[in-house]
């Protein structure tokens, strides 16, 4: 299988007001093109996770309608990722385009019947009956991802402490509602390649050693478990060189529950990561550096995509206050335990 770089990346500002879907495929598409180097005609496979059919027009006129070896088209950013790294991993096409929009609904992330609250809010409650896991931590883990979206270009949000966040709205038990993402508005985009970068481009490109994609037919934590033994074995590195992760968080309970899965600590240790700052910035692993779903938007089309973003800026060191330092190996998670039933993506990318 040959070696997938990524090229070139890019992110639309989450929440700006106004930009239709066929102006945010062009500056998302059109930056990430000129992050690469690489020019329209240079790709050869489009993968694109959105159904809006201005947000392809938007994306076809960037790249023109010429007939191309690979196309991919679904709803799903996760989705559209993996089937663009393999392809370019086993050498169907030589540089892929990959991108995903999502289009801000109504307040909370998926509808507004309350169901998704609801089914949120019951895996709350089943990690505080059964982790150890108590409301607080939910809260510092909230805080955490504000603190340090506070810091990313272009931010919309402002830090609160955990007491403020157990202090707003309970929307439902145990769930507040600076624990709950907004609805992302917004396109992300990034370019693959199989063909080695020309060192004249700057830093080197980071590598994409490793992208799973499970179907969700099985239980959260255990589809997260097989994912992450899947992608190290790949990868072929242990959770204990990851140096940085991005897990999907629409709210707290997500990336708590995801800690012993991806094996970052042992069974019924989740809570002691929380406490120690483990995985805030200046920790041992930080997660979320970018403020993840609490602060960029709960998303759907640009899930996994956007992540991806995340981890090259970190990377290439153009983090800004928000850098890792060191940073060689990221993981993206996209799906998780406390989100059984839909697909579960894990990636894996290398400096």
């Amino acid at each position: 299988m040959a070696l997938v770089h990524l090229l070139g990346v890019a992110s639309t500002p989450r929440f700006r007001p106004g930009g239709g879907p066929g102006d945010l495929a062009r500056e998302a598409l059109a930056a990430a093109l000129d992050d690469a180097g690489v020019s329209a005609d240079q790709i050869d496979g489009v993968a694109i996770a959105a159904t809006d059919r201005a947000f392809v027009a938007g994306a076809e006129a960037v790249l023109g309608e010429t007939r191309r070896d690979y196309n991919c088209r679904c709803g799903l950013g996760p989705v559209a990722l993996d089937s663009a790294w393999k392809a370019v991993s086993a050498g169907v096409v030589d540089v892929v385009a990959c991108i995903g929009f999502d289009r801000g609904g109504p307040r909370l992330p998926l509808d507004d019947d309350r169901s998704w609250l609801e089914a949120q809010a019951a895996a709350a409650r089943e990690l505080l009956q059964h982790s150890g896991a108590e409301e607080r931590h939910l809260a510092q883990v909230a805080a955490k991802n504000l603190r340090q979206g506070a810091e990313a270009p272009g931010a919309n949000v402002v830090a609160a402490s955990a007491e403020e966040v157990l202090a707003s709205e309970t929307l439902l038990w145990p769930l507040r509602q600076l624990m709950i993402a907004p609805p992302a508005h917004g396109a992300s985009a990034i370019v693959l390649s199989g063909v080695e970068p020309s060192p004249r481009r700057g830093p080197k490109a980071p590598v994409v050693r490793a992208s799973v994609m499970l179907d969700g037919s099985s239980n959260g934590g255990a589809e997260t478990s097989r994912a992450a033994r899947l992608a190290y074995f790949s990868a072929e590195v242990g959770p204990e060189e990851i140096d940085l992760a991005e897990i999907e968080d629409p709210t707290p309970v997500e990336e708590i529950a995801a800690y012993e899965p991806l094996e970052f600590a042992p069974e019924g240790a989740a809570v002691e990561l929380v406490e120690s700052g483990f995985t805030a910035l200046g920790g041992v692993l930080p997660v979320n550096a970018g403020g993840g779903a609490l602060c960029q938007g709960f998303s759907r089309g640009t899930g996994g995509i956007r992540q991806l973003v995340e981890l090259s800026v970190q990377l290439r060191g153009r983090a800004g206050r928000r850098q890792v330092p060191g940073a060689r190996l990221g993981l993206a998670l996209s799906g998780g335990p406390a989100n059984p039933g839909g697909p579960t993506g894990l990636t894996i990318v290398s400096a």
